[in-house]
């Protein structure tokens, strides 16, 4: 029972404070106003921009796998591929690559038209290198 008459006491004076505190120190609208651009506009410096999100994020997942894989780039009957600084050119038959008619490219000796096929292959093999 005196539990009960100490809680009722209190809470009585709980309520009486809080009347007294708002009467004497009322609250005042038009604080600080937080709009959603202003805030913008102060984290703006530290976000990331879509470049930098762009980028792949080199892990030592991501260098194994490039150095047990090979990107390779089948362009009609023929397939093309990067292996250390070497450019590789190999017939195909149904799909599969003919490893043992693989051989270097020659540049030297192709004309314009098979050059600019050439360099947009290159251009396809090392897209996110």
């Amino acid at each position: 029972m005196e539990y009960f008459i100490g809680s009722i006491v209190t809470l009585a004076v709980i309520i009486i404070l809080s009347i007294l505190v708002k009467r004497f120190f009322p609250v005042e609208p038009g604080g600080a106003v937080q709009s959603q651009s202003y805030i913008h506009s102060l984290v703006y410096p530290y976000l990331l921009t879509n470049e930098e999100l762009k980028k792949p994020v080199v892990t030592q997942s991501t260098k194994h796998f490039d150095k047990l894989f090979l990107k390779i780039v089948f362009v009609e009957d023929k397939a093309y591929w990067i292996k250390e600084d070497v450019f590789y050119v190999a017939d195909t038959f149904a799909g599969v690559v003919l490893k043992e008619t693989a051989q270097p490219v020659d540049t030297m000796s192709m004309d314009k038209v098979q050059l600019n096929k050439m360099m947009l292959i290159v251009e396809k093999l090392r897209e996110g290198a």
